[in-house]
């Protein structure tokens, strides 16, 4: 077929004349797409047990329709569910998300397309797409349930024994759509069982589950914005009950392509193909590794956990959640101290849940499922500290006061700026000055507190030097959180001797071009051994995190407290007056500061993650969302919790945010 009887002849002028290939491997079917001196070959075919064989067959179909060999492609990129296990061996190629690419393959199939709606096996994505080039405006994915995908209609299909082009066929003849209320595969089929037994229409079932798919992806299209012309992609575009569902819930006609839409992603791939094989592209690569060494931090760290464990240094072992606990004074007190931020396994997890019950967040069942497992370092406390923010983390608090350790609450004023929160505060700090004071047996005094301010802001000062380096440097943000990881555990003389170190290292780091897309993190408590999205963004997608923009990270770390003066007051003003968490009234100030550090460290784009059935982070997200929109910083949000099952699509998710947001740099 040739190229001018699907795109229209301006179009094809933006394509290079070269000859490439475009690989789609999604999770039922694989797609490619050739393009050869004005030609389009296309072959699609059941996606193999081995994504290598489905892509080898792929190439070998369509060299076979154009006449060519392996040899004489230039290039290929590749796309799809199965994209990161594609290896060719004598074509260079390039791997791409399916978001990316049928944006593209999109824009190429239709005039003025601003919205795709690509449904395939296993997920679903609203895409907004610019009508000028094709590229990725936003962008939102599924969650992991199988509903609103192309999966969830293979299993309906099954329970009214029909096949998938007979069943989407059959609701289009519907006068009368069932209702299906249940979005969950499980219930879902229950329900349609039901209905068929109270003798209900096999058509008017088929239409109400169309209409509860399209429902459910016309829930993640709000979300980018339904801009008309739309085109419908994936595999599940085939499906004529669905394209019937989409034009009856929006009340417009779907885009139409001269090329089956289930090619768009592949299209779109061939079309980068072409523009990489132009410019003499090698291939993905990333800038030179450059990394500090740490390693005399974490053998800190791990001493003080084994010195805290065996009670080596015959102090009162004290431990505590929050940032808003003053450090100053446990170190003041002579005691050994421990903040709780562990992210705990699946049997931590749900031991937790035993007390906590499932709509606590995986942080609060981690805290309490430490003590129920006998994790030597909670069976090494004494006493648990809490300055009151997370109502959920409260309730946490009493359990294990009950339960297993003394713990006591002290309460954080939620509107600082209120007359009389300073005061409050003080006061609160000076109860647990006295409560130190009993624990230990002996009197905590102005100097001594004085003194613990000066060292630590001397901490705080240089992880503040080493992080804004990050600004010019490639300083790995993997290895900044185990810095301040330390600060939590490590004697405050022997961590400013180590940090001191680590800054002379970073000074020695040349200043040099960075191409790499620099990202901040911000939103909920970021747990020690949570870092699956930096992981992923660091090692597997080349981009660098430059700010910590959360309770975990550079946040609460990022001012001093004055030197001079009442000890306890000045340390109330500080905490009481650092960039808040997301449990204050005013959000404003919280949404104030992460624009301006956005700014200050010249990110491309931010990533705001929070923990599931977390009502802090979550509630506000339309606040923050506009927020950041106002300040035009692209911003992904990431919900997530402590199982590794989600990585898959998180890659997923970032890869396609940070490829929209190298098309805008």
């Amino acid at each position: 077929m040739k190229l001018d009887q699907i795109i229209a002849q301006d179009k094809i002028r933006e394509i290079p004349e070269r000859t490439v290939v475009g690989i789609d491997v999604g999770s039922r079917q694989a797609k490619g797409v050739l393009l050869s001196e004005g030609s389009i070959f296309t072959s699609i075919i059941p996606t193999d047990f081995s994504v290598k064989a489905s892509t080898d067959a792929l190439i070998e179909n369509l060299t076979l329709q154009a006449g060519i060999s392996a040899g004489d492609i230039e290039y290929s990129v590749t796309t799809g569910y199965g994209r990161s296990a594609i290896r060719l061996d004598r074509i260079p190629y390039e791997s791409l998300t399916e978001i990316i690419c049928h944006a593209k393959g999109a824009y190429f199939l239709a005039d003025d397309i601003r919205t795709v709606i690509d449904i395939g096996g296993q997920d679903s994505k609203a895409i907004s797409v610019d009508p000028k080039d094709g590229s990725v405006i936003d962008f939102v994915m599924n969650d992991k349930c199988a509903a609103g995908t192309g999966r969830f209609l293979e299993r309906m299909a099954a329970v009214l024994e029909l096949d998938l082009t007979e069943f989407g066929q059959l609701a289009t003849t519907s006068r009368s759509a069932s209702q299906i209320s249940s979005q969950c595969v499980v219930f879902a089929e229950s329900e349609v069982i039901s209905q068929r037994a109270e003798g209900k229409k096999t058509e008017d079932i088929s239409l109400g589950i169309h209409l509860s798919v399209a429902r459910r992806v016309t829930t993640l299209l709000k979300r980018v914005g339904i801009k008309d012309n739309i085109l419908f992609t994936g595999g599940v575009s085939n499906n004529t009950g669905m394209v019937h569902a989409f034009e009856t819930l929006l009340n417009t006609k779907l885009a139409c392509s001269r090329l089956d839409t289930v090619y768009a992603g592949a299209l779109g791939a061939c079309v980068f193909a072409a523009s990489f094989a132009e410019k003499g592209h090698i291939g993905a690569g990333s800038a030179a590794e450059r990394k500090i060494d740490i390693s005399r931090m974490l053998s800190a760290i791990k001493n003080a956990e084994e010195d805290f464990v065996g009670r080596k240094s015959g102090r009162k072992n004290m431990a505590f959640l929050c940032a808003y606990v003053p450090i100053e004074l446990l170190d003041a007190a002579g005691v050994s101290y421990m903040r709780l931020m562990h992210a705990g396994d699946r049997n931590e997890i749900s031991l937790g849940e035993n007390i906590t019950q499932n709509m606590f967040c995986d942080l609060t069942k981690s805290v309490v499922g430490g003590f129920i497992s006998h994790n030597p370092k909670y069976e090494a406390i004494d006493k648990l500290y809490f300055f009151n923010t997370c109502d959920c983390m409260r309730k946490t608090v009493d359990a294990i006061n009950a339960k297993f350790v003394p713990a006591v609450t002290y309460f954080v004023p939620r509107d600082m700026k209120r007359d009389g929160a300073l005061a409050y505060l003080t006061a609160e700090m000076e109860a647990f000055r006295r409560d130190l004071e009993e624990e230990t047996h002996h009197e905590i005094t102005d100097e001594a507190i004085q003194e613990s301010i000066k060292k630590y802001n001397r901490a705080r000062s240089l992880l503040r030097n080493i992080s804004e380096q990050r600004k010019h440097k490639n300083i790995k943000s993997l290895q900044v959180i185990e810095l301040i990881r330390g600060y939590y555990s490590v004697p405050v003389d022997e961590y400013i001797e180590i940090l001191e170190d680590i800054k002379k290292q970073c000074n020695q780091i040349p200043k040099e071009p960075d191409n790499r897309i620099k990202l901040m993190i911000s939103g909920g408590i970021v747990a020690s051994g949570d870092v699956k999205i930096t992981r992923i963004i660091e090692e597997e997608l080349g981009g660098q995190v430059v700010f910590e923009d959360c309770c975990t990270g550079l946040k609460p770390l990022d001012r001093l407290i004055e030197e001079e003066g009442d000890p306890v007051a000045s340390l109330a003003k500080g905490y009481g007056t650092q960039a808040p968490c997301a449990r204050m009234n005013d959000m404003n100030d919280m949404l104030d500061y992460s624009v301006r550090k956005a700014g200050e460290y010249g990110v491309d784009g931010v990533i705001y993650r929070y923990m599931k059935f977390c009502p802090g982070y979550s509630i506000s997200i339309k606040k923050i969302s506009d927020a950041y929109k106002e300040h035009d910083l692209p911003l992904i949000i990431l919900p997530t919790d402590y199982a590794q099952g989600d990585e898959g699509q998180i890659k997923i998710r970032l890869e396609a945010f940070m490829e929209m947001l190298k098309g805008g740099k």
